[in-house]
């Protein structure tokens, strides 16, 4: 693996996030251009500025995108912009014709093929559903719980709380003057467009951050970015070659004592080279368990100490940053740290308990540790689909917010707040939900509110036809353009 290679996959991640720009941010101030309460340029500004907060929020979903949909011995760099092209090539084809379609099932598809083909048709390369660790809890992971459940449900809870939201309006204001109504909603369709962009980088803006961190950490975790120069330090991420192949020692059952001896002192040196957080931590305590397996007390304790100096470094840094102390938005962007000491300690209790190895258990927990989203990745990111939007939005825009329905300000506050509801709760939870499918059937919901034949249903009828075509498109050319770098020899 090439330096070149790399940067590649960076270049080619960046180039579909400035195409989803083209979908998804278009899709989150659509409505708001479309009842002429922004211009288009203010509602890319407000919707950029807006992105970057909530990209900068979380990385919930991110963490899903890069470790928790397919096994990572199927993915390599070369893979990786196999993926990236399929969901491109699908995305750039659903622009041109004006559809509304996911980037995220895009990306997401184009991934779960390209991992299929690398392996060549061996469906255990996806994650179909699995339990893993994740922010301080067990969480259920794989592409049923993250990316098929939430792809079925939110489209109806977009369409069923756009028609409740406006039903209540409808109720509620039936005897306002329109007048009125549009200058109360003009002003607070500002605050929910605000809103759906916080939403937006909260969830969407975080899946190709989760494919450039994929790419750095595989980088990494084979050696790729050992003798990195001091410039480019910032590419190499915390579970590095010697961390991997200690992490495999322990977890493999029949390891002598004196290789999970010497697989704890590169698990604390390694720590030792890394900043408090979840992988210094986790490496120290398994660390600590690998050290008292094999009778050494002493390190033991040593390890313990200094995972332990790690936590309360971190949960104090928690304690002092000010966005998780907002009212509502705290909830969805406070971090949830493992306690690595409690979590591996009642792991390894009840595998005792079931007559299994301990430690192995303890080493597939860390092993299954999925990394932070570097702020770097996370501004670079959240600025190219503020461009993306910028250049090349207004088809999509014009689909959503005038020809799919007539929109007015009050019926652009409910959809919009629906929509941003609905992102934010489930990019929190990292479900990889669509803004496409959020804003659109909330938009659908509003409009049938009024009256079913307020939707214009030629128009839905072609949207519904694009998302429904889009996992299996984009996996499709995933998996032939790897098939086709297969042949040539350019990837195994």
């Amino acid at each position: 693996m090439s330096f070149t290679i790399i940067f590649l996959v960076i270049l080619i991640a960046l180039t579909f996030e400035f195409i989803n720009g083209f979908h998804d941010t278009a899709n989150s101030i659509a409505t708001v251009v479309g009842t002429k309460v922004l211009t288009p340029r203010q509602a890319i500004m407000l919707a950029a500025s807006a992105n970057l907060v909530g990209a900068l929020a979380g990385h919930a979903v991110a963490k899903t995108v890069s470790s928790g949909l397919v096994d990572a011995r199927f993915v390599s760099p070369e893979v990786i912009i196999c993926a990236l092209l399929g969901g491109i090539v699908w995305n750039l084809l659903t622009w041109w014709l004006g559809l509304p379609s996911s980037s995220t099932h895009a990306l997401v598809s184009g991934i779960c093929g390209a991992a299929l083909a690398r392996a060549h048709g061996d469906f255990n390369a996806i994650i179909w559903s699995v339990k893993k660790i994740k922010d301080g809890k067990e969480v259920s992971e794989g592409v049923l719980h993250k990316v098929v459940i939430p792809m079925l449900t939110s489209p109806l809870v977009g369409f069923v709380g756009g028609l409740l939201i406006m039903g209540l309006f409808y109720a509620i204001l039936q005897r306002a003057r329109p007048r009125f109504v549009n200058r109360v909603f003009g002003k607070a369709q500002i605050a929910s467009a605000t809103y759906m962009g916080f939403a937006t980088g909260l969830s969407d803006a975080q899946k190709t951050m989760g494919v450039i961190t994929l790419a750095l950490v595989t980088a990494t975790a084979s050696g790729t970015f050992a003798n990195l120069p001091d410039g480019l330090g910032f590419l190499r991420m915390d579970k590095s070659e010697r961390a991997e192949a200690a992490i495999v020692s322990v977890l493999n059952p029949s390891s002598a004592p004196e290789t999970i001896s010497a697989a704890a002192e590169v698990l604390e040196k390694e720590a030792s080279r890394l900043k408090p957080g979840e992988f210094k931590e986790a490496f120290l305590t398994l660390s600590e368990k690998a050290y008292a397996a094999v009778g050494k007390p002493q390190d033991a304790a040593r390890a313990a100490g200094l995972a332990a100096a790690s936590h309360a470094t971190v949960m104090a840094a928690e304690h002092a940053r000010w966005l998780p102390k907002i009212p509502v938005i705290g909830r969805l962007v406070a971090g949830k740290h493992t306690d690595w000491q409690g979590l591996l300690t009642r792991e390894m209790d009840a595998a005792a308990k079931a007559g299994k190895s301990a430690l192995v258990v303890a080493a597939d927990k860390v092993h299954d540790l999925s990394p932070d989203v570097p702020v770097w990745i996370k501004v670079i990111c959240s600025i190219t689909m503020a461009l993306g939007t910028a250049s090349g939005g207004w088809r999509i825009i014009k689909t959503l917010g005038h020809k799919m329905v007539r929109l007015q300000p009050v019926h652009g506050f409910a959809a919009e707040t629906t929509a941003a509801t609905l992102l934010a709760v489930t990019g929190s939870l990292g479900m990889t939900v669509s803004t496409t499918h959020s804003i659109t059937t909330a938009i659908m919901g509003v409009g049938c509110a009024k009256r079913f034949s307020a939707l214009k249903f030629t128009v839905v009828e072609r949207i519904l036809w694009a998302w429904v075509l889009t996992l299996p498109a984009a996996g499709t050319i995933g998996y032939l353009l790897v098939r086709g770098a297969q042949a040539v020899g350019w990837i195994p």
